[in-house]
């Protein structure tokens, strides 16, 4: 006979794949007639936590300052500089480097 969990997973399986109605009823009839102990549904996020305070809101969703690198803020100023001039490319011509370039 296969062992526990293997019956157990491949019920699990066949009434998640079952699409007879009857069959899921009669089975549900089954266990809640035999008193057995399911597994509840969990508590939604709304019943199972207080409610923040206004001072933990505005805690929660306060703004960081983010200090960037110097290497990076080089970085954007030069591709806002190169925006700026025209040095850029546009979608149509990147795939058409990439498709030339997968040629190869």
């Amino acid at each position: 006979m296969e062992n526990f969990e293997f019956l157990k997973s491949k019920l699990i399986r066949t009434i998640s794949e079952s699409s007879d109605r009857n069959l899921i009823l009669k089975l549900w009839e089954l266990i809640t007639a035999e008193n057995v102990t399911s597994v509840a549904e969990p508590l939604s996020i709304y019943e199972s936590e207080k409610p923040m305070t206004e001072e933990e809101v505005e805690e929660y969703f306060r703004e960081e300052e983010i200090v960037l690198p110097e290497v990076v803020l080089k970085m954007i100023e030069k591709g806002l500089d190169d925006v700026k001039n025209g040095r850029v490319i546009d979608n149509e011509e990147v795939e058409k480097y990439f498709e030339e370039w997968l040629e190869d």
